[in-house]
């Protein structure tokens, strides 16, 4: 099973979350093209294995595609393809730049 996702991200900062999603998971590497945006890795979620396919493609306009090919058991492929994205979501919220600025108080003491 296969989903795609469409993201307004450079491709390395894409690589970049996917790279922290397999650490999170503490999931194994088990082949790695950074260059060509492909990570694959398997995980192990309760009682099942899976075998996660990640590419990333420029799309060009600062935008990537991301893939995810699922392989392994076959229960609740379509569940983990969906919490996938949604965990690269998270990360991809926790990279995005803040500006901060810094305000005086206008208080009155």
């Amino acid at each position: 099973m296969e989903g795609k996702r469409i993201y307004l991200q450079p491709t390395g900062t894409l690589i970049s979350a996917i790279n922290d999603l397999v650490e999170i998971q503490k999931g194994k590497i088990t082949f790695s093209d950074k260059q060509g945006g492909v990570i694959h890795f398997s995980i192990k979620m309760y009682a099942f294995k899976w075998e996660l396919q990640f590419a990333v493609r420029d799309i060009g306009q600062n935008r990537s595609q991301v893939s995810l090919l699922i392989g392994g058991e076959q229960h609740n492929q379509e569940k983990v393809i969906s919490q996938e994205f949604a965990l690269l979501d998270s990360i991809l919220i926790g990279l995005a730049q803040i500006e901060i600025t810094e305000q005086e108080n206008k208080g009155t003491d």
